[in-house]
C-alpha cells in the first residue's frame, strides 16, 4: 500500500508526494497533493490551487499558513468590539496544543497555554474549519498525515467521471461503477507502474479482472492506472475466449490547469 503525504524525519518534516506523467517538479507535486485531498476537507479549510507560489513551501507549512489564516495576526490595534455569536470551547483546546506544538514565533503569540499537555486528547469532531483541517495532520500531539494513494486516485478518478442523464456513477470501494444504456462498467482504478512491454506483473489484476467479467453482473470492465512515459494509451487483453478488458492510462495534467 503507498502512501503519500509528510511525516517527522529527524528533527524536519519528510515529504513523499505523488510522482506521474508530466507532474515531475517538486511544485506541481504538491498541487498534485492538494487537488487530490481538498474534497476531503471541509469547504472554508481548502488550500487554494491558484496561487503557484504557495507551492514553493513544503505540505506542513501550507497547512499551518493555511491554519493561522484564520485568525488576525496582522491586526495592530484591537477591532471594534463585536457581539459573541459562538464560544468555540473544544477548538480553543485543540488550537492551544497545535500552536504550542508549532514551535514558530505566530504561533507561540495565538497561545495561551504554558505547557504542552501530554494528556491531551482530540475530540471525534470539531464545528471551526481551522480545528477540523487541524484534525487531518494532527492527533493530539505529532504532527503527520500519511494517506494511502490508492483510496485518493479512487475518489479522484470518481469525482471526476462527467454526470450525464441517464448515468448513474457509483463507489463501491474498491471499485467504480457506471450503469448507462442498460450496461454496467467497472473501473478499478490501482496506483501501480504499467510497463506495455511487459504486462506480466500486471498478470495478478488482469487475471481477477477477467474472472469478475465471467461470474459478476459487469459487462465491462477497465483497468485504471496513472498515465506514464511510456503507457499513453488504453491497451485491451483477450483471454482466447470472448471476454475482453482495457487497461486505461489515467493522466493528471490537470493538476498543472485547475486554479490557473
Amino acid at each position: 500500500m503507498r502512501k503519500i503525504g509528510f511525516s517527522p524525519y529527524k528533527k524536519r518534516t519528510k515529504e513523499v508526494l505523488p510522482k506521474t506523467y508530466k507532474v515531475g517538479e517538486r511544485e506541481q507535486q504538491r498541487k498534485m497533493f492538494f487537488t487530490l485531498i481538498n474534497d476531503s476537507l471541509p469547504k472554508e479549510a481548502r488550500i487554494s490551487l491558484k496561487n503557484t507560489q504557495l507551492f514553493q513551501h513544503d505540505l506542513l507549512t501550507i497547512f499551518t499558513d493555511k491554519v493561522q489564516s484564520f485568525f488576525q495576526l496582522y491586526r495592530l490595534r484591537p477591532e471594534r468590539s463585536q457581539s459573541v455569536r459562538r464560544i468555540y470551547t473544544q477548538e480553543s483546546q485543540l488550537f492551544d496544543q497545535f500552536f504550542k506544538q508549532c514551535h514558530d514565533a505566530k504561533a507561540q503569540f495565538m497561545t495561551k497555554s504554558l505547557f504542552f499537555d501530554q494528556e491531551f486528547k482530540m475530540q471525534e469532531r470539531y464545528k471551526h474549519p481551522a480545528a477540523e483541517l487541524i484534525r487531518q495532520f494532527f492527533n493530539g500531539k505529532d504532527v503527520e498525515m500519511m494517506l494511502d494513494l490508492d483510496s485518493l486516485f479512487r475518489q479522484t478518478v470518481y469525482r471526476r467521471i462527467k454526470k450525464e442523464a441517464g448515468k448513474r456513477v457509483t463507489l463501491d470501494t474498491p471499485y467504480i461503477h457506471i450503469d448507462q444504456h442498460g450496461t454496467r462498467t467497472r473501473l478499478h482504478p490501482r496506483w501501480k507502474h504499467v510497463d506495455p512491454k511487459d504486462l506480466g506483473k500486471r498478470d495478478g489484476d488482469i487475471g481477477e479482472g477477467f474472472t469478475q467479467l465471467k461470474e459478476e453482473e459487469i459487462d465491462q470492465c477497465y483497468l485504471v492506472y496513472p498515465k506514464t512515459d511510456t503507457f499513453k494509451r488504453h491497451i485491451t487483453v483477450e483471454d482466447g475466449t470472448s471476454e475482453r478488458l482495457k487497461m486505461i492510462p489515467y493522466s493528471f495534467t490537470f493538476c498543472n490547469r485547475e486554479g490557473r
